[in-house]
Parts: structure tokens; C-alpha cells; sequence
């Protein structure tokens, strides 16, 4: 059946139907079959060389859209991921990996909003489901986070550095205007209506016009580099939004019976390791926490302003 055909494309054909029938068994041949795509797909057509990832044997179970989606995600064909995501996300609602993966791939095309939703979800989900992979997805909310708060000053920059052209623009046609007035009227004055002007009486004048022009411009330019320098002069988080065992900006605050809050994730951490409370060391268990929904609403709007505290 494999005659006639190379040994590598052969060796590929033969990972590929190993990992969509059998995900068991296909994981152990992931690295090394995403690995090779990427290398050699700068020199080849590889849709042509691989074919379609079609799953052919049962449609209608999620996990093995999730587990091409993890192949797809490692081989940046993030709109193919979205689909797979999609698609598992519809048989099973409460799809951990879907989600998480439908996060990556959305922040990776430039759409931070809808990737936090979609990571928000997966957090969610992880949280119920306790599993192991809950520090690495609010990791990932935090990124996705930052990421959107880059892209929203990024558009800010962009509409002040427009605005600040287009009166400037202003500025200088006005001048402009007032000094083709001055060319073509010797008797025109703005201030002394009637009043012939020498020649060098009206280029003192342009001269003047101009200079205010200038003037104003560099005024405006003040302004505006004032306002960005004081947008990023005082760099501090306030302490009631840090974390006492990461010393980071909370995600998910909880609060504890003893009245101290912690993030979700780092204080169930530390209470696998030890049923106390990490600051008076009294007992805690994971029971004995409440939602801090201020706190975290405080943290979400410090964080949508500030996006640069996730790396704090």
C-alpha cells in the first residue's frame, strides 16, 4: 500500500493514522510529527505532502477534535483550531481543553476579547474540575489580560497621535491663511483696518503669524507629551490587590474565614501542602474560602487599565 512512496512521507502517513484512530497510542508521536512539519514546511507544500487531518472513525467524539486541535495549535494553524474547538465544544459544553485551546488560538489572531472570554471559561471549568492544569490557565488569563490592555493603548496612541496631526494640521493652514491675505490685501490689518503695508511691514508680519503658529504647536506638543509621560510616571500596585504568597496581582481572590485574601489558585496550592492558613497558620481548608467578589472586581478594572501589572 506504502510502495513507491518515500520513506519519510511513509513514516509521516503511518503517524498520521496511528494518532487519529488511536489518540492513546498517537501522543507518543506528536512531538516528533509537528516537529518535522514545521521544518520542512518553508521548502514544501505541506497540505499537499500530508493531506487533510480528516477524522474518519467517529465523528462525534469530542477528544479526538481537541487532540487535533493541540496539533494544529503547535503548528500555528490557529483558524483550523478555532474550528476543531468549536466543534468539540458543541458535543461536549464543558470541554476543558476546547476552551483553553479556543483561548490560545484567538489571542494568537489578534482577538484578545474574545480569548479571555474563552480562557475565563476554561479557568472556570478548571476550578470545578480540579485539575492540574488550573495554574497554567490563570497564568494565561493573566497574559491574555496584558495582551488586551497592549492592543487598547496601542489604539490610544494611535487616535492621540492622530488628532494631535489634524490640529496641527489646523494650526498651520489658519497661519497660512491669514499670511495669503496678508500677500494678496497690502491694505489688509487684522488689527488696523485701512492701513497700507510696506514690504517690510508685511513681512513682519508673516512673520509674526508664523512664529504664533509655532507657538501653538509646540504648546499642543507639551500637552500631549505631558499627559503620556504622567500616564506612566507612578508604576504601583496597590497592596490590598496583591497576593501575600506570589506577591503578584490577583486574579481570583478568595477570602478566608480569617479574613485574609488570597488568589484561588496559589492559596489551594499551598493547602495541598498544608492545611493552614499561610499568614497566622491556623487551620484552613478549602471549604473555609468565600469569593472576594469587590476584590476581584477591583482587580479586573486595575488590571483593563494597567495591563502592565501582570509582570509586576
Amino acid at each position: 500500500m506504502l510502495r513507491g512512496i518515500t520513506s519519510v512521507r511513509r513514516n509521516f502517513i503511518l503517524k498520521r493514522e496511528l494518532f487519529f484512530p488511536l489518540p492513546s497510542k498517537g501522543g507518543r508521536f506528536f512531538f516528533s510529527f509537528a516537529g518535522c512539519r514545521k521544518r520542512i514546511s518553508r521548502a514544501v507544500d505541506t497540505e499537499s505532502l500530508f493531506g487533510p487531518f480528516r477524522i474518519i472513525k467517529d465523528s462525534t467524539n469530542a477528544a479526538f477534535f481537541t487532540n487535533r486541535a493541540l496539533v494544529r495549535l503547535r503548528m500555528d494553524m490557529y483558524e483550523q483550531v478555532i474550528d476543531d474547538c468549536l466543534k468539540a465544544i458543541d458535543l461536549i459544553p464543558s470541554s476543558l481543553k476546547a476552551y483553553s485551546y479556543l483561548g490560545q488560538a484567538q489571542l494568537k489572531l489578534g482577538y484578545p476579547n474574545e480569548a479571555l472570554s474563552s480562557t475565563l471559561r476554561a479557568y472556570e471549568l478548571a476550578i470545578a474540575q480540579r485539575s492540574p492544569s488550573v495554574g497554567t490557565i490563570a497564568t494565561t488569563c493573566l497574559e491574555v489580560k496584558k495582551k488586551r490592555w497592549e492592543l487598547s493603548e496601542e489604539r490610544r496612541r494611535a487616535r492621540e497621535s492622530n488628532l494631535l496631526k489634524q490640529v496641527t494640521q489646523i494650526i498651520e493652514r489658519d497661519a497660512e491663511r491669514e499670511v495669503d491675505l496678508i500677500l494678496r490685501s497690502p491694505t489688509w490689518d487684522p488689527i488696523e483696518s485701512g492701513r497700507d503695508y510696506t514690504g517690510s511691514e508685511a513681512q513682519d508680519k508673516i512673520d509674526d503669524v508664523r512664529s504664533a503658529a509655532r507657538e501653538k504647536i509646540q504648546t499642543l506638543e507639551d500637552v500631549f507629551g505631558k499627559a503620556e509621560a504622567e500616564r506612566y510616571r507612578k508604576r504601583e500596585v496597590p497592596d490590598y490587590l496583591i497576593d501575600n504568597i506570589t506577591f503578584s496581582v490577583m486574579l481570583d481572590p478568595v477570602i478566608t474565614k480569617h479574613g485574609h485574601s488570597y488568589d484561588r489558585v496559589t492559596l489551594l496550592d499551598h493547602l495541598k501542602r498544608s492545611s493552614t492558613d499561610p499568614l497566622t497558620r491556623e487551620p484552613l481548608t478549602e471549604k473555609d474560602l468565600r469569593p472576594n467578589l469587590a476584590l476581584k472586581a477591583a482587580c479586573e478594572t486595575f488590571l483593563k487599565e494597567n495591563g502592565w501589572a501582570v509582570d509586576w
